[in-house]
């Protein structure tokens, strides 16, 4: 099941508000004022759109006047351009009377009192076991959610704040030296204003980040404890913690921060899962199931410390236990049973 909020496009959200207003001439249901003041309070990009072709419907008016002495005609480009077709254009032309309704009934709601928000988006996105998703931002980054992840996209005027809530992702990130980037995992933050790196959560006081290129400055819990915030910085970068570079890998936890040089080909192993791909270089297989286990629901059970310990190498589709179980069985000799539909036992061969 995929439980990703899709993004709206201006053109889209324009359309909304159009339909929202048309209501307003028949007067809105109880459910319907519930749901427009949700509407209302996505984005300031929802309450402008609002406001802005209320006042081209108001300008109408004035337009009618005009008709009646220069006819306006279907193929005028002019007017083709103010109107995409013939349906917008009627249903603005019948709703001019409607902005003054339209402009009290905001007034006296809930919605005003949000208006000075400085809030541009907030979406929630998350993947199910096995699903992948990919988002693309309303600045222009990428978001490569991995499987069982969750996040929380915060825009404002200032900051791109994003909560990795759980799981995994891969963030390719718009450059914004005025509006930094970061990535809130428990009690650390990676700040980044145009560069590319992935996040993973790997238990519950522990972060793994790798850095695919540029720069990013990474802060644990420890770092952050009497430290000023970033917007009082004068560059994002700067500042109290880590600076992290393409190539580099950190296992962050609250006390620490351990940093490695990776090499190209372990880049592109830990990244493999973007092509649906899990690649293993000699792990013991209890290690290497660790992994495999994120993508199925599927429970795997280990009969014996020789099987445990027994070393796996190799490129698996992830989620295809069928193949999985092919490939151990013929290349590392370790058999297989299926204790019920959702466990499977593992043995070393003879």
């Amino acid at each position: 099941m995929n439980n990703v909020q899709e993004f709206s496009s201006k053109q889209d959200i324009q359309q909304q508000a159009c339909e929202w207003i048309s209501r307003f001439d028949r007067g809105l249901s109880e459910n319907e004022e519930s749901a427009f003041s949700d509407w209302v309070n996505i984005s300031k990009t929802h309450r402008q759109c609002l406001f802005d072709v209320a006042q081209t419907w108001d300008e109408l008016s004035v337009l009618n006047e005009l008709s009646t002495l220069f006819p306006l005609r279907a193929n005028n480009e002019r007017h083709t351009n103010i109107f995409a077709n013939k349906r917008t254009f009627g249903i603005a032309a019948s709703l001019a009377i409607v902005f003054v309704s339209c402009l009290v009934w905001l007034v006296n709601s809930q919605m005003m009192s949000s208006i000075a928000d400085p809030s541009l988006l907030v979406l929630n996105a998350e993947t199910s076991v096995g699903e992948q998703h990919k988002l693309s931002l309303a600045d222009g980054s990428l978001i490569h959610l991995n499987t069982d992840s969750a996040i929380l996209v915060d825009f404002s005027d200032t900051r791109r704040d994003i909560h990795l809530l759980r799981g995994e992702a891969h963030f390719d990130v718009a450059h914004d030296e005025l509006r930094p980037f970061i990535v809130k995992a428990g009690d650390n933050t990676v700040t980044a204003v145009g560069t590319a790196f992935n996040v993973q959560i790997t238990s519950a006081k522990n972060v793994e980040l790798l850095v695919t290129d540029g720069k990013v400055l990474v802060k644990n819990k420890q770092q952050h404890n009497g430290t000023s915030t970033i917007t009082e910085l004068s560059h994002p970068l700067d500042g109290a913690g880590e600076l992290m570079n393409a190539g580099q890998k950190a296992i962050i936890s609250q006390q620490s921060i351990q940093e490695l040089t990776v090499s190209n080909e372990q880049i592109q192993s830990d990244l493999a899962w973007q092509q649906g791909m899990l690649v293993f270089h000699g792990e013991p297989l209890a290690e290497a199931l660790k992994e495999i286990s994120r993508y199925t629901s599927i429970n795997f059970t280990l009969a014996d410390e020789k099987v445990k310990k027994r070393r796996v190498a190799g490129y698996f589709k992830a989620g295809d236990i069928q193949g999985l179980l092919f490939a151990l069985e013929n290349n590392f000799n370790i058999i297989y049973s299926k204790r019920d539909d959702q466990t499977i036992v593992l043995s070393s061969g003879l």
